[in-house]
């Protein structure tokens, strides 16, 4: 995931308030798959035809949540599958 810029997303915003936004640049496939499961999630988020993908970002766990989407949309099956093998075995270790 590359991170383009920070500034504010317009749409689905409180008047006056302006919203955190992180622009993420993504191949455009994987733009709008990660674009629609965002969606799903109700996180705040905007994309256009070849326009980059928006995300509004409140909380640590608003980022937390985008990178886990946007890792779950590039990375082979077998890596994620790995990771997720070795966070099984740290936590039956404690």
């Amino acid at each position: 995931m590359h991170v383009l810029e920070s500034g504010y997303l317009e749409s689905d915003r409180p008047q006056g308030t302006p919203q955190p936004a992180t622009t993420v640049e993504l191949d455009r496939i994987t733009r709008w798959a990660v674009y629609r499961r965002l969606q799903e999630l109700e996180m705040g988020c905007d994309c256009g035809c070849d326009r980059t993908l928006t995300v509004a970002i409140h909380t640590p766990a608003d980022a937390l949540l985008l990178w886990s989407v946007v890792q779950t949309a590039t990375q082979p099956k077998p890596a994620l599958a790995d990771h997720l093998e070795r966070c099984w075995q740290h936590r039956s270790q404690r």
